[in-house]
């Protein structure tokens, strides 16, 4: 029994607290809209305040347009040494690596088969010479014998055409002696320009003919990068323009450069087209094979007007910008004349200098609203 009315106890009691806390509820809800009305319409009259990361004030600036670029350099002048007589190596002064000068000997060829064909030469100009010196005074004495009517005019017309004859022998041997002259010159192998040996191909004790290789030169100090480029960018790029280069091993440095060759045909397979941009600066350090990297202003203007591209929006009406205005974002069009810095910036018209416009791309911004600009610590 005992248990019973202490159940029944427990249950009233339960029942009583949750009717208290169900009119405590319905009384604390009844007041809440009085209590909060004025916050509410507090917060809505609050702007909505930007950084100054998330504006940009308009004022002419000049604008460019580059085109960037990566390739590989290669010395412009670079060539093969090739014998220019056929003979034996008797010795190649230069190894690869070597710096060498205009001029300089690089390799020799043995000289006793040249120097013997030159003596011969000598002597057969010498005896062409005696025997044309011969038939013009037999020739002369012809000529006075025939004009006293002693010898016949067709014995004076021999003898001067065997002068004419021995006369131009002696033209022939004088040419082929220069030739044995210039064979013997040609033995020693001089540097056609100031460079570095690439390569030793041939060397001493090697027979080789005409126009036998010998050794590879390159001109390291004046190079170019070969850039493969696609045919969205050529279009803008022609032959003069200037670049600036960075070159792999030189750090921060920037090198000038200009165009100065474009493939007229783009290659098989990759539909790239070549694009060769002359190092202006010469440097001793220079090598072939070197990673680089440039770009090439394609168009510039001055004293333009322009804004971010994130700051450009549209509508049904057209595209237009928000500007700040008194603390108020206010609906601006404007005409987009062109894209600059790779679509980073839009020149417009429409705007003037000093308007402050809203260039982050933030959502649900719409003209009329409050704004305020705050600064950042």
């Amino acid at each position: 029994m005992k248990t019973i009315t202490k159940i029944v106890i427990a249950i009233v009691g339960v029942t009583v607290m949750l009717g208290g806390g169900a009119f405590a509820w319905k009384n604390g809800k009844a007041t809440t809209p009085v209590g909060n009305g004025p916050v509410v319409a507090k917060a809505a009259d609050r702007p909505l305040e930007l950084i100054p990361a998330e504006v940009h004030t308009i004022k002419p600036r000049g604008l460019v347009d580059v085109v960037r670029f990566t390739g590989t350099t290669q010395p412009i002048d670079q060539t093969i040494v090739k014998g220019r007589v056929a003979g034996r190596l008797a010795e190649v002064l230069v190894r690869e690596g070597d710096r060498v000068t205009e001029g300089q000997v690089l390799a020799r060829f043995e000289t006793t088969e040249l120097q013997a064909k030159m003596n011969e030469r000598l002597s057969a100009l010498e005896a062409a010479r005696a025997d044309a010196r011969w038939t013009a005074r037999d020739r002369s004495d012809k000529e006075t014998l025939a004009n006293r009517n002693i010898v016949s005019q067709s014995a004076a017309d021999q003898a001067r055409s065997t002068a004419e004859n021995r006369a131009s022998m002696v033209a022939v041997a004088e040419a082929q002696l220069d030739v044995a002259r210039k064979n013997l010159a040609d033995a020693e192998v001089r540097a056609p320009f100031d460079g570095v040996v690439g390569e030793r191909i041939a060397n001493q004790g090697e027979s080789l003919p005409i126009d036998g290789k010998i050794l590879a030169l390159l001109d390291t100090s004046h190079v170019e990068i070969a850039a493969q480029m696609p045919a969205a960018d050529v279009i803008r790029m022609k032959v003069g323009q200037t670049a600036q280069v960075n070159l792999e091993g030189f750090g921060d440095r920037v090198f000038s450069g200009k165009i100065t060759r474009i493939s007229p045909t783009t290659q098989p397979g990759s539909r790239s087209i070549p694009v060769y941009v002359e190092i202006v600066d010469r440097h001793e350090a220079l090598r072939g094979g070197l990673f680089g990297t440039g770009t090439v202003t394609v168009a510039e203007k001055g004293h333009a007007l322009a804004v971010p591209s994130s700051a450009m929006r549209k509508d049904d009406q057209g595209e237009y910008v928000l500007i700040v205005e008194n603390g108020t974002l206010v609906r601006k069009p404007v005409g987009a004349v062109r894209t600059w810095s790779r679509g980073e910036l839009v020149e417009v018209k429409g705007l003037e200098s000093g308007m402050t416009v809203v260039s982050a791309p933030l959502p649900g911004l719409h003209a009329g609203q409050k704004v305020k600009i705050v600064e950042t610590r």
